[in-house]
């Protein structure tokens, strides 16, 4: 009977645990969320953050790119493209700025890089088609270029 019991406090504490962590995370991406909000100007007016079928497809996108190593993409091809909107998303730091992906204007974006590189040193803009992007790196150059689609 014991030995139940000790099964049964396991599985109720490995759940509690694991809802722990899910709140911790959901409160460090709101840590993330309110830094934005109060350290970009104008940060609600020129972005908002992707919903959750946006960032499956984010997610589904990034999982097509060559990474060399963590944070650094292994460009082939570049090619070039008119940027209007774009999502932002972090290659590096912690687990919850993998998880916020900003949407706005490519100039806004880039104008605010300062605010951004504080984060990341290596940034994805994936545009609202989901087949181009431009890669920042950890010297803040920028190389344009897309997934290659395999129909």
């Amino acid at each position: 009977m014991s030995a139940i019991m000790n099964d049964d406090r396991k599985l109720v504490l490995a759940q509690k645990k694991a809802r722990l962590k899910e709140e911790q995370k959901r409160a460090e991406i709101q840590q993330f969320k309110d830094h934005f909000a109060k350290n970009i100007e104008h940060f609600s007016q020129k972005y908002r953050y992707a919903d959750e079928s946006e960032a499956f497809k984010i997610e589904e996108f990034i999982s097509k790119l060559n990474f060399i190593r963590p944070g650094q993409l292994a460009i082939k091809k570049v090619c070039t493209h008119s940027y209007e909107n774009v999502y932002l998303c972090f290659l590096m730091g912690t687990e919850a700025l993998f998880q916020i992906y900003i949407f706005g204007k490519y100039d806004d974006i880039m104008s605010d890089y300062d605010e951004w590189e504080v984060f990341s040193p290596y940034l994805l803009l994936v545009d609202e088609d989901f087949i181009h992007y431009v890669y920042v790196n950890d010297y803040g150059e920028t190389m344009e270029s897309k997934i290659e689609m395999y129909l």
